[in-house]
């Protein structure tokens, strides 16, 4: 009896927990309303601004000379002046004289020329002077002829007649038939003037060709350096017997290089996207198809070349775009752009640039014309469907909204928006996870994006 007056004792604590509980949930206290509220997501944003950009594109290639040249022997002998200094890396000027092979020969083919010229001349004159006396002697003779001819026919009627014998009119022809050899006789030598002139001037057109080649070999024995440059190979020394063909030194221009620099297509292609080529080809002058890239695209993109030393040293000279390949390269898929650089050559001192050496290994940065008043993001914040591009941007009440774009040219990382952004919009940079549109945004703004 007991033991079931307990048991049923042992079912009040329960029931009074039961009652304790629902009593708390009955009167507790209302959360406050700040504890309701939707929570916001931070996002880092970049809001939008006209902006100008200026594209650049980089390349890579070597240092080369524009011009190389080589002295070579067109004469033989022996050199009688080949300077000790002219060794490689020795500076020459324009003009300077190099070396001299010894004359006295062609001198001597010289004098022999002129005097076949000379003989020549002579001969002409001798022709001359023979066909203006027979000429004279011509018409004396022919005039003789005609007295002879006169002669004969007053004989013949005094013999018709009867009043002289027959053996006087044959006495007669004689004379006027000799008299007429001899008219005959000058006339074949007038008509051999002109043969013997033709002649005459051909052995004079031959003696002055034979003059001019002799004084051409002899102007060949002092070679000059044709420009300012640097030599690069000495292939002789003075006193040594050099024969036609023989490469005596090498010399390479100092004044102006070249780099042909490769660059990737994609860089290059955003780059000139910047140029109006319209209104470059609608400026006044004349512009082939071989120079259309220069002329162009040469004009509207600076250049430069950039070596580097090592340490972070560096050294940039200016240059101007001159030309383009026109291949690929199939390894490396890049395009060859040559730039060229003047006054390189020498060391700036007032600067304390050095020289631009051939053979470095160089940068190429090209530069494109600012494009101005343009809406730019960054590449990242560019989103991709099948139907189109966007990007995400924080609307006026600070949520989540899609604006679809559309992209322009690319800089760099960066992207022009030539549809779908204004300024003052906030661009997303770091999408929320998930980036549910509508969210609630803390947006941040993040400056040092674009």
């Amino acid at each position: 009896m007991f033991a079931s007056f307990l048991n049923k004792l042992l079912i009040i604590p329960p029931i009074l927990l039961a009652m304790l509980v629902v009593w708390v949930m009955q009167n507790r206290p209302i959360a406050d309303a700040q504890e309701l509220e939707e929570a916001r997501v931070p996002v880092r944003v970049v809001t939008v601004a006209p902006l100008s950009l200026t594209g650049s594109a980089s390349g890579f290639g070597r240092v080369e000379t524009t011009r190389t040249w080589s002295g070579v022997a067109e004469v033989e002998g022996r050199l009688t002046r080949y300077e000790d200094t002219l060794q490689p890396g020795a500076r020459v000027r324009s003009g300077e004289v190099l070396f001299e092979i010894e004359p006295r020969d062609y001198e001597i083919a010289v004098a022999q020329a002129q005097a076949d010229v000379l003989r020549s001349e002579a001969d002409l004159q001798v022709i001359g002077v023979n066909a203006r006396n027979t000429e004279a002697s011509l018409e004396v003779e022919r005039q003789i002829l005609e007295i002879y001819l006169n002669d004969r026919n007053r004989i013949q009627g005094l013999v018709e007649r009867g009043a002289v014998a027959a053996t006087e009119l044959e006495t007669a022809n004689r004379t006027y038939l000799t008299q007429q050899s001899s008219v005959t006789s000058l006339e074949a030598s007038l008509a051999q003037v002109e043969p013997d002139t033709l002649s005459a001037e051909a052995s004079l057109a031959k003696a002055q060709a034979d003059l001019e080649s002799a004084e051409r070999d002899l102007a060949r024995t002092t070679v000059v350096a044709p420009f300012e440059g640097r030599v690069t190979e000495r292939g002789a020394s003075a006193q040594q017997y050099v024969r036609t063909g023989d490469v005596l030194v090498t010399i390479e221009n100092i004044t102006s290089s070249e780099v042909e620099a490769a660059f990737q297509p994609t860089d290059l292609g955003q780059l000139l996207d910047t140029v109006d080529v319209a209104q470059l080809l609608a400026q006044p002058g004349v512009i082939t198809p071989e120079s259309i890239f220069a002329d162009v695209f040469g004009t509207a993109l600076s250049a430069q070349v950039i070596a580097r030393f090592g340490d972070g040293l560096s050294a940039a000279w200016p240059a101007k775009v001159t030309r383009l390949t026109g291949s690929i390269d199939e390894a490396t898929g890049s395009v060859g752009i040559v730039v060229q650089v003047d006054g390189a050559g020498e060391p700036d001192r007032t600067s304390g640039r050095p020289p631009l050496v051939n053979g470095s290994f160089v940068e190429v940065v090209l530069t494109g014309p600012s494009v101005t008043d343009q809406i730019v993001i960054p590449e990242t914040a560019l989103r991709y469907q099948a139907n189109g591009t966007y990007t995400f941007i924080v609307d006026a009440e600070d949520r989540l909204a899609r604006q679809d774009v559309t992209v322009g040219a690319e800089f760099n990382g960066k992207v022009i928006i030539s549809e779908g952004l204004e300024p003052g919009d906030r661009v997303v940079l770091s999408d929320p996870r998930p980036a549910t549109l509508g969210l609630l945004l803390n947006p941040i703004e993040s400056g040092s994006d674009q």
